[in-house]
């Protein structure tokens, strides 16, 4: 899917060579091409992308070493329980 995306991108890039302006806030570029715009545009968006997937990641994995710390702390809990009361188990 991210090959068929870029080849999209590179083709829409190379269609338009034309030289624009370039005007944001206090900046000022003259006779930039557009490819250039446009390649940058989209590399900009896919690091944006990656690193909000990263963080994403990061949480995750930090979400699940949480519940297999809850997770040990709960049978350890278990055991416990079932170590003190054996007449709790039913008989056999």
């Amino acid at each position: 899917m991210g090959i068929l995306f870029a080849l999209m991108i590179a083709i829409f890039a190379v269609q338009n060579t034309e030289r624009v302006d370039i005007y944001f806030l206090i900046w000022q570029v003259q006779e930039v091409s557009k490819v250039l715009i446009i390649l940058i545009s989209a590399a900009s968006g896919a690091l944006i992308m990656f690193f909000l997937g990263l963080m994403w990641q990061y949480k995750r994995v930090k979400r699940i070493r949480q519940l297999e710390a809850e997770l040990k702390q709960l049978k350890k809990t278990v055991e416990a329980t079932d170590n003190t009361s054996p007449s709790a188990q039913p008989q056999a």
